[in-house]
């Protein structure tokens, strides 16, 4: 199976765990078909953090990867909340509007300003500063507007592919001779910061960078990386939940063992772009039904 094909697939299995939420939370479906199609989602995760590794492995331009994780990071906030929050499934109090933060105002603003100004000095200055400012930003927000929750809450998974892929190339660096100590130090310090900060509330949260270091770990080994992929789906799913989600969660070893190394037709930014627009549709539909 190429890259391609294990796109699809998670792709797939990734529409079919959101539709399923949104049709089962809606209550258009009844108990059994909505765990069947939440089950069925178990199946994406494993494949992408995989992906993940092997994307951050043959890239040539690993800073210009990270910018993309961060730019889509910030395009899907909004649609994910739109589609996750519950209170726009009528649980909670909605407010006509409401701004708050999630930290103390001053002291994260001050921090993403000292992440930003080392990001420009010791990354790139360009675009992806702007991103990575964003993507702190937005992260600590929360907003209500005419009794819809925008921002807040949990965080869209590109989040957590963020921190996974900046934190695989900290551990890179630190391994390379000819990188800077002081540059990888600082940045590592901040990236540890803001993973504190923020991925306790992004999607997967600390379990997913978990199964994403793992599998970095163990990138030469495929039958180590489908161990830890094993592993993670028993302590993330087994006695979690309903059992049906675990053993659809193993299917994820299939395609990542027929992963064959070859790339398959090219359409990287149409994969990205399914993610926010598909949630997107969701959410406007919630909001009008």
């Amino acid at each position: 199976m190429s890259v391609f094909v294990l796109k699809i697939i998670a792709l797939a299995a990734m529409i079919i765990d959101h539709t399923g939420f949104f049709l089962g939370t809606n209550a258009f479906i009844g108990g059994p078909v909505y765990e069947l199609m939440r089950s069925v989602g178990r199946i994406a995760f494993p494949v992408y953090a995989f992906l993940l590794v092997n994307g951050f492995q043959k890239t040539s331009n690993r800073q210009r990867y990270l910018s993309r994780l961060l730019l889509f990071a910030l395009l899907s906030q909004i649609p994910f909340t739109l589609s996750f929050s519950l209170l726009n499934y009528g649980y909670g109090t909605p407010e006509y509007f409401s701004l708050s933060f999630n930290y103390e105002l001053l002291p994260y603003l001050a921090f993403t300003l000292i992440a930003v100004i080392a990001y420009i000095l010791l990354v790139k200055a360009d675009i992806s500063a702007l991103y990575a400012a964003l993507f702190l930003l937005i992260g600590g927000v929360r907003l209500q507007l005419f009794n819809v929750q925008f921002l807040g809450g949990t965080l869209n998974i590109f989040y957590t592919l963020s921190f996974a892929l900046a934190a695989m190339a900290v551990l890179d660096d630190l391994g390379d001779r000819d990188k800077s100590l002081v540059k990888t130090v600082v940045l590592g310090t901040l990236l540890a910061v803001a993973t504190v900060l923020l991925v306790p509330n992004s999607d997967y949260g600390y379990m997913g960078l978990v199964l994403m270091l793992g599998l970095y770990v163990f990138r030469r080994w495929r039958a180590a990386q489908l161990a830890v992929i094993g592993l993670w789906c028993f302590f993330e799913y087994w006695g979690s939940g309903p059992q049906l989600m675990f053993w659809f969660s193993l299917i994820s070893l299939l395609p990542v063992l027929l992963y064959n190394g070859k790339k398959g037709p090219a359409m990287k930014l149409a994969f990205y772009a399914v993610y926010p627009l598909h949630l997107l549709v969701l959410g406007v539909i919630n909001i009008f039904i």
